[in-house]
C-alpha cells in the first residue's frame, strides 16, 4: 500500500518537508517512489505546492494521504478534483483548471504557483466580504430564474426539432 507524506528536510531547527509518495512501511525519510511538491511552514507565509496532475493520479490509484498532506491537499483544491475525476471529467482539464488555463494543451507543461496560506485577519475580512446580502440573494434568485426559462427554451427547442 502506498502513503502520500512528508520527508523532513534542512537543517536543525530549520525544518521544511518534501511531499513524496512511498511504501506504507519506509522509514520517514527512507526510499521514496516519487516526489510530488514540497512545503515550507517557515516562511510567512506558509508556502507549499504539490503537482496537481501527479496528486490525483496517486489517489486516484489508491494511495493514501497522511493528516498532513490531507489538509495540504484541501487548501489546494485537490479532493473537489478528485471527485470530479471519479465522476468522470478527464485529468487534462482539472490540472489545467488549477493552472489557471482556460483549456488543457498538450504541449503547456508549465509549473503552478506555490500556494501562500492567507493569514487569518485576511481571511476573516475575506469571509466577510463574501457573505450574501439581501441586495446579492436578490440578484442570484434573478440569475436563476432567467437560466430556468432558458433551459425550457432550448429543452422545447429540441422537442420540436426530434418531431419535424
Amino acid at each position: 500500500m502506498l502513503r502520500i507524506r512528508l520527508t523532513r528536510t534542512g537543517k536543525k531547527k530549520q525544518a521544511s518537508y518534501r511531499v513524496v509518495v512511498t511504501d506504507i512501511n519506509a522509514k520517514r525519510d527512507g526510499r521514496i517512489v516519487e516526489r510530488i511538491g514540497y512545503y515550507n511552514p517557515r516562511r510567512e507565509p506558509t508556502e507549499y505546492r504539490i503537482d496537481e496532475n501527479r496528486a490525483l493520479y496517486w489517489l486516484s490509484v489508491g494511495a493514501q494521504p497522511t493528516d498532513a498532506v490531507r489538509r495540504l491537499l484541501d487548501k489546494q483544491g485537490t479532493y473537489e478534483r478528485l471527485v470530479r475525476l471519479r465522476a468522470g471529467e478527464e485529468l487534462e482539464a482539472l490540472v489545467a483548471e488549477y493552472q489557471g488555463e482556460p483549456e488543457a494543451t498538450p504541449t503547456a507543461t508549465a509549473e503552478p504557483e506555490p500556494v501562500v496560506a492567507e493569514p487569518e485577519a485576511e481571511t476573516e475580512t475575506l469571509a466577510a466580504a463574501t457573505e450574501p446580502t439581501a441586495e446579492s440573494a436578490g440578484t442570484v434568485a434573478d440569475e436563476a430564474e432567467a437560466a430556468a426559462s432558458a433551459v425550457a427554451e432550448a429543452v422545447a427547442a429540441i422537442t420540436t426539432d426530434e418531431e419535424e
